[in-house]
């Protein structure tokens, strides 16, 4: 019965370490180049002497087809073309392309018109030559296989414990056992359908999994409540793939949106409620919910358009103010007014930490697009003078970085919080106490901002690392992607959510560990909060959008009129 319970208690954190060790071997080792695993072109029938029947090239990023010597495949039959057809490799396949040969390359059958993927096994006919494209055969997936299916065996590995502590209720295995199911589904699914790399999903898959079950730990009532909105949340990332058809479309409604997320936060002033010490709720009967989580998408999309759209005017300058070009107000007026406004709303509202956030992100964004370091610059120059006044101004921020730099001062009031989150952390070590054998109720809101002390208390050292390489990943594929989109808007955007991500993960992180003064930011898809769950799933939706999109742009890209002509 003893390792029964034993192995119950530490089931997540066997699965996640396993998790962390196949996305290490599958996304790492196996990018290492293996000189024992090549693909070439082999030959399957000729009708020439000099070629036979199994002689093969191995293939490179570019390799040219044809009967000159110069060629990398050279094919000496008077019915093949000096240079007569290209592969090369691009977006991880082989294309395939003629260099308008004068009897033209035939694929499957097919005389080839303008570019088209080279699968394996496909067949290729030069003149009287056919060959195939072979890949050397991987190393079996074994465990790695399993990738799709950790989302929905977390989930189901901490039910039991839950259960047997009473936290898990009967009426709500129901609802669990739904969950376990969509996300394994939804999982599947991505691997199969999408054609941007499924890995996002299985990254935020296995986040929501930890999510459930420590909220669940916490208290089932917020556990079923954030149950719902996990399912409403994968619902809305899947309706984000079928009905977002182009994302480039969002840059004509760009002002709709930077207006949408100011009304938003006018409202709040107005009508909100406060919590937390914060006016950043409205209410609708009994429905609340957080308007800024929502507005910090909208002004994401809105920076992408017009910093897509000005670019080389806020880049080079229009005017000249001592040594330095700057641009016109009419083309910066805009971006500050928008901006600021939209941050001096957030610091009525007394939401510093999404002012903090939007700030950032917008400093970030107009970096990347600009590469002004004078920007740069002058935003953390204008971020530390208004630190400094905000610190003089509102007694509350005085209080949070007094309890930063010492909150044993105040270990019975303010300083209590993160007095707990940090003898919790130092109390899981390295394996931490097993699920269920830690004490959330000794730190208050931690089902909120404290919900990764909880998982370092009972996953230990190893799975609040696990949790902060799964961020990494997340964030690392979609700045990945900001690099590879051919778009400057759809590089911007993707850029703007990645960035969303990883400050958010960043500062909750720092706050609860005492590296920075504590704020109020909700930790994507693990801290309680629909609002901040629907918005985060909304966000991954449209970075898997903008990698689906790229995928098929790249599959149209390279079009024979682009080419060199062949030689005759």
């Amino acid at each position: 019965m003893f390792w029964l319970v034993l192995v119950q208690k530490y089931l997540v954190l066997l699965l996640l370490l396993f998790f962390v060790f196949c996305l290490i071997r599958v996304h790492v080792v196996r990018r290492i180049p293996d000189r024992s695993q090549t693909t070439s072109l082999v030959v399957v029938n000729s009708e020439i002497p000099g070629i036979r029947r199994g002689k093969r090239w191995i293939l490179g990023r570019e390799t040219i087809l044809g009967r000159s010597e110069r060629c990398s495949v050279v094919i000496s039959d008077p019915y093949v073309s000096g240079r007569h057809a290209r592969v090369f490799y691009q977006g991880g396949r082989y294309y395939i392309t003629d260099l308008g040969s004068t009897n033209g390359t035939i694929l499957n059958g097919q005389r080839l018109t303008d570019t088209k993927p080279l699968k394996p096994g496909a067949h290729l006919q030069v003149g009287r030559v056919t060959l195939t494209l072979e890949v050397a055969a991987e190393k079996k997936k074994g465990c790695c296989s399993l990738l799709p299916f950790f989302p929905g065996l977390i989930l189901a590995a901490g039910a039991p414990e839950l259960y047997r502590e009473h936290l898990l209720r009967p009426q709500d295995l129901v609802l669990w056992l739904v969950l376990v199911i969509i996300l394994t589904i939804s999982t599947l699914v991505a691997e199969k359908k999408l054609r941007s790399d499924p890995l996002l999903v299985y990254l935020t898959g296995v986040l929501i999994a930890l999510g459930i079950i420590f909220i669940y730990r916490t208290n089932p009532y917020y556990g079923m409540r954030q149950s719902c909105w996990a399912i409403a949340g994968i619902v809305l990332f899947w309706l984000v793939q079928l009905i977002l058809t182009e994302y480039r479309h969002l840059h004509n409604f760009k002002y709709l949106f930077m207006l949408t997320s100011i009304f938003f936060l006018v409202m709040t002033i107005f009508f909100g409620t406060e919590a937390g010490g914060a006016r950043s709720w409205l209410a609708l009967g009994s429905f609340r919910f957080q308007p800024s989580e929502f507005a910090k998408i909208l002004m994401v999309i809105f920076l992408a358009g017009y910093l897509d759209e000005n670019k080389e005017i806020l880049k080079q300058g229009t005017k000249k103010v001592g040594r330095f070009y700057v641009p016109d107000w009419p083309y910066l007026g805009p971006l500050l007014a928008a901006c600021g406004l939209a941050m001096l709303l957030l610091v009525f509202q007394r939401d510093l930490g999404m002012a903090l956030l939007f700030y950032i992100v917008f400093l970030l964004m107009v970096y990347v697009a600009t590469g002004r370091l004078s920007f740069l610059m002058l935003g953390l120059f204008l971020f530390i003078a208004s630190a400094f006044v905000m610190y003089h101004s509102f007694p509350h921020v005085q209080e949070r970085i007094d309890i930063f730099l010492n909150p044993w001062t105040k270990a019975d009031s303010g300083g209590y919080q993160i007095i707990q989150s940090l003898f919790a952390l130092a109390s899981g070590g390295i394996f931490g106490l097993g699920l269920g054998s830690g004490f959330p109720e000794l730190i208050p809101a931690v089902h909120t901002d404290f919900i990764f002390s909880l998982i370092g208390e009972e996953l230990g050292l190893l799975g609040t690392l696990s949790v902060i390489g799964i961020y990494f990943v997340l964030v690392w594929r979609g700045l990945s992607l900001s690099l590879n989109t051919p778009d400057v808007f759809g590089s911007l955007l993707a850029f703007g959510f990645s960035s969303l991500l990883a400050m958010q993960a960043l500062i909750i992180i720092g706050g609860v560990t005492k590296i920075i003064p504590l704020t109020g930011i909700p930790l994507p898809f693990l801290s309680y909060g629909g609002s901040s769950f629907i918005s985060n799933c909304f966000l991954v939706g449209m970075l898997a959008r903008i990698a689906s999109e790229r995928e098929a742009s790249q599959e149209r890209s390279a079009s024979p009129s682009r080419m060199a002509p062949g030689e005759h």
